[in-house]
């Protein structure tokens, strides 16, 4: 009898502790991801309209714009249509990563929003999943201490180590979606480089630096997820002897 109300005693702190956040962690979830978002938007906007033709071509006569392919000197043409390809294309990066995250934004508050309505005091199915999301946003808040996908992995997966035990992998998601917006900011980058290569007639060059690119997609993405897996084996295991 002694054993059985000692394992209710346990399911009940356990259910207490792993109920949802409070609904207002979510909307500050929301409020950071959209302002990242239009900070994007904001600086996307401003190399699309602003860096113009004209600048770039004050800039390359000035000697303030200088590129050297393969030992190779670009004429002032050709450096002009190589820094506008880059330049534009890294606009239109910033543009689609800021809108894309404002749009996240809106779809999770509303998600997590209706799940607060529907679970009521239940454990929350999507709690796994908004754990991630909120361990992502930790690494980018912190992303100006080294290693900050430890930090945000550590607290996703001591948020959730109660829950589902899923510590580890949470923190490798979390840490992983944290880097997404780079991800995805580095394939426009990519594709403005390999463009500018072909204006000035390297398109091999071209390849050679998808690739590399292709190299550096593949070290950032085991970054996050690594560290974040990292963080949140240290989390879970905090979690278990609390």
């Amino acid at each position: 009898m002694e054993t059985t109300d000692s394992a209710t005693s346990e399911t009940r702190d356990d259910r207490v502790f792993a109920r949802p956040l409070p609904e207002y962690v979510d909307w500050l979830v929301g409020v950071v991801i959209a302002l990242g978002g239009m900070a994007l938007i904001v600086g996307g906007t401003a190399v699309t309209f602003v860096v113009d033709r004209e600048l770039l071509a004050e800039d390359i006569e000035a000697g303030e714009i200088t590129i050297v392919v393969l030992q190779r000197d670009l004429t002032e043409a050709e450096m002009l249509n190589f820094s506008l390809e880059v330049v534009n294309w890294t606009g239109i990066g910033l543009l689609v990563t800021g809108l894309a995250l404002v749009l996240f934004a809106v779809v999770y508050v509303i998600f997590r929003h209706r799940a607060q309505q529907r679970i009521g005091g239940e454990a929350d199915s999507g709690s796994y999943r908004s754990t991630a999301v909120l361990g992502a946003v930790a690494t980018a808040v912190l992303s100006f201490v080294p290693f900050s996908p430890i930090l945000g992995g550590g607290l996703a997966g001591y948020l959730e180590q109660p829950t589902s035990g899923r510590s580890v992998s949470v923190g490798a998601l979390s840490g992983f979606l944290a880097m997404i917006p780079a991800l995805l900011l580095l394939g426009f980058v990519t594709i403005g480089m390999y463009s500018g290569f072909a204006t000035v007639q390297e398109a091999g060059l071209g390849f050679v630096v998808v690739a590399g690119m292709f190299f550096g997609v593949l070290i950032l993405s085991a970054y996050g997820a690594g560290l974040g897996a990292l963080g949140g084996f240290a989390g879970g295991r905090l979690a278990e002897n609390e």
